[in-house]
């Protein structure tokens, strides 16, 4: 190989000498450009060949990716091989290469992500069909020959890996616009296995040429009627219309919700004859088309549905959508006799968006309940004029002062209404010798930017100083975040000082809170160890790589997630590239967010060639759509505003409570984090009743970790 690459350099600068000087230098570029080819080729192929033949799952990985960047077709058939089903080659370097991609998530990845670029041809759709639609068992799960401290975690994080790399190659497949390609991807829809959900997506995703082909047979199944419905087909309509007078019950179900999502008249004689239909599915579904097409008998079909113990939940769910006293009277019922805590919820939520004022009678009546919880927190967000005068009844009573307190707060912080009894009452708390009043009250005038947060922080009792915090979350304004930044340091109450650490969620530019102690926060696992871990990623490029990069790689993805975010926001001249490398393989939807979002902040200006890669891929075969948001709009050059802002402040309050014995005591001091629907989690601690009122949150579903205990997190100390 040395002896062939010198005489090419040798003739190619011997053939410059004679003859004119402008064809020389041409004939030079030319045979110059022949011996970078060559040699990139085939001595890039024998490297790739070596380290597909290695016993290094790591090396595998790289030999998939270098035939990739070679992109010729012997690189191709490397990649072929790899992405074969014939067996688990690769694990011994005298083995063939056949399916080792199948080995290890990452590599199968890899795969997906090289053939991509030749989805042209159909040998490589056949292959990546074939990813999409072998069983579960066709792949492992587990990178080959790597200790583990966590063997199920890793196993979990495989199966996503494989599920990720299934999703991609179906969007290669519907993206290709290949006809054949796209017959394949409705095949392995309409069938039961593991490809089917992806398949789905894809085709929904990329549905150009889906409208084509989704007619007739396509669609003898629920799946295959949503996607029509999914991709906007209206030709299809017809199609499902027929499906109504099908046998199959979920088929005739599948039929009326799509055409009532479709918007479709047609449905509605078959919405309205639904309700007399045997199966469950079909009588839900013509309630909601109903609903959807805002008929009068929709009423009553939603009634029917509350009425019935089968169809209870759903039909509470419908009833939050409309406004009938008879649907009022039905939930009460529910309200008070159910047992069942997702019936009871269900209900209270419905009777908390009635407008008439016999659903606040009915929420009142249910204030001396078990459920007086719930039926506070419905009053506090119910639509009803009559719903503040009520909280002003409530409030009367001794024992639900507190109870009124709270309902009157994330009234007047998320409708604005004020009352001067209800005010007075936070006053009187205020002045209260119970540091449980003193706490709600410093927590409701905080967070309604009555009292400044730094004077309740420095109450010398813990449960006050909790609670002040807690009405600090609400808060975006620099005095109120750089009071909880000053405090962290000193604040002696762990609880508090967990809830405390959300100051830093915007950065700390004084540097108030050290490095070590953020390390030990994040090593803590607790409620508080993303918002460090963010903190401690944006000081990226001012302390140790050694202390920074590992928390990309943490075991949990909330922790990765915000590490991204920080990294975003750092100084390191090697940020970009290290957000794009965290992206190759990473199989979480939200960390991903969270990935291309810092990258779009970041911008593409000074970016190397793998960002711009990394981006690209995501723009076309992220199977999450805000990821493909943040990526597409990073490369046009308007992603300056894309990462998710944390101080962007919610009207939103949560209303959270533990359950549990009603004789016993809540637990006191009891920490716990809140993801919010952007991805970011907030520390919060719940108060000497058990709430937690978590205010200024964006709208959306959010998840509560109950005293989260984080997978440990290594790294050298400063």
């Amino acid at each position: 190989m040395k002896t062939r690459a010198a005489w090419l350099t040798v003739a190619s600068v011997a053939l410059a000498v004679p003859g004119g000087a402008q064809p020389a230098v041409e004939r030079k570029a030319t045979l110059a450009d022949t011996a970078t080819s060559w040699l990139r080729q085939h001595a890039g192929l024998d490297v790739a060949r070596r380290l597909l033949r290695s016993s290094d799952a790591d090396d595998r990985v790289r030999g998939i990716e270098r035939a990739a960047w070679l992109h010729s077709p012997e690189a191709l058939a490397l990649l072929l091989r790899a992405a074969g089903s014939t067996g688990a080659g690769g694990l011994d370097p005298r083995m063939p290469m056949e399916g080792l991609a199948r080995t290890d998530p990452r590599a199968l990845l890899a795969v997906v992500r090289g053939l991509s670029s030749w989805s042209e041809r159909e040998g490589v759709r056949q292959a990546l069909g074939a990813i999409v639609s072998a069983p579960s068992a066709s792949f492992a799960t587990r990178t080959p020959a790597r200790a583990s401290t966590d063997p199920i975690d890793d196993e979990a994080v495989g199966a996503a890996r494989v599920l990720l790399a299934r999703q991609q190659a179906a969007l290669v497949l519907a993206k290709s616009g290949s006809t054949a390609a796209l017959e394949s991807l409705i095949a392995i829809a309409r069938g039961v296995g593991p490809g089917r959900t992806p398949a789905l997506d894809a085709i929904a995703t990329y549905p150009a040429a889906a409208p084509a082909i989704l007619d007739g047979v396509a669609l003898t199944t629920p799946a295959m009627i949503g996607l029509a419905v999914a991709v906007g087909d209206l030709r299809a309509l017809d199609a499902i219309l027929g499906a109504l007078r099908a046998s199959d019950p979920a088929l005739r179900a599948a039929a009326i919700a799509g055409l009532g999502v479709a918007g479709d008249a047609r449905v509605l004689d078959a919405a309205r004859a639904a309700g007399s239909d045997r199966d469950p599915r079909v009588r839900i579904a013509g309630a909601e088309a109903l609903v959807r097409l805002g008929m009068p008998e929709a009423s009553g079909a939603v009634l029917a549905l509350v009425s019935d113990d089968g169809t209870a939940l759903e039909g509470l769910r419908l009833a939050s959508h409309l406004q009938d006293d008879k649907i009022t009277r039905a939930a009460a019922a529910r309200a008070i006799a159910s047992a069942n805590p997702l019936l009871r919820g269900a209900a209270m939520t419905a009777l908390g968006r009635q407008s008439g004022p016999l659903a606040v009678q009915a929420l009142v009546e249910l204030l001396s309940s078990a459920s007086a919880s719930e039926a506070a927190c419905a009053l506090a967000r119910s639509p009803s004029t009559a719903a503040l005068g009520a909280i002003e009844r409530m409030a009367r009573e001794p024992d639900a002062a507190r109870l009124a307190a709270r309902a009157y707060f994330v009234r007047r912080f998320m409708r604005g209404q004020r009352s001067a009894a209800l005010e007075a009452l936070v006053d009187s708390l205020a002045r209260s010798k119970n540091a449980g009043d003193r706490g709600l009250a410093s927590e409701i005038r905080v967070a309604l930017g009555d009292w400044p947060l730094a004077s309740s922080l420095a109450d010398p009792e813990p449960l006050v100083r909790r609670s002040a915090a807690m009405g600090g979350l609400a808060r975006t304004d620099a005095a109120t975040l750089r009071a909880m930044q000053i405090r962290l340091p000193l604040e002696t109450d762990p609880a508090t000082r967990v809830v405390l650490a959300w100051g830093l969620v915007a950065g700390d530019a004084d540097r108030t809170a050290a490095g070590t102690f953020l390390l030990e926060q994040v090593r803590s696992g607790g409620p508080d160890a993303p918002i460090a871990a963010l903190a401690l990623s944006a000081r990226a490029g001012e302390l140790p790589d050694e202390l920074t990069d590992p928390l990309l790689g943490a075991g949990d993805a909330v922790i990765r997630a915000h590490a991204a975010r920080g990294l975003g926001k750092s100084v390191a001249p090697n940020a970009a590239a290290r957000l794009a490398q965290a992206y190759a393989d990473e199989p979480d939807a939200e960390v991903r967010r969270a990935l291309l979002g810092a990258l779009a902040a970041r911008g593409l200006a000074g970016a190397g060639p793998a960002v711009r890669d990394a981006l690209e891929l995501a723009a076309s075969l992220d199977p999450d759509p805000v990821a493909r948001w943040h990526a597409r709009r990073a490369l046009s050059g308007r992603g300056d505003d894309a990462g998710a802002d944390p101080l962007t402040s919610g009207g939103e309050v949560a209303w959270i409570r533990l359950a549990g014995n009603p004789l016993a005591q809540p637990p006191t001091g009891l920490v716990a984090s809140l993801v919010r629907s952007d991805g970011i989690a907030v520390p919060i601690v719940f108060d000497v009743d058990g709430y937690a009122l978590v205010p200024g949150l964006p709208p959306g579903e959010a998840r509560l970790r109950l005293a989260p205990s984080l997978p440990a997190y290594s790294a050298a100390e400063p």
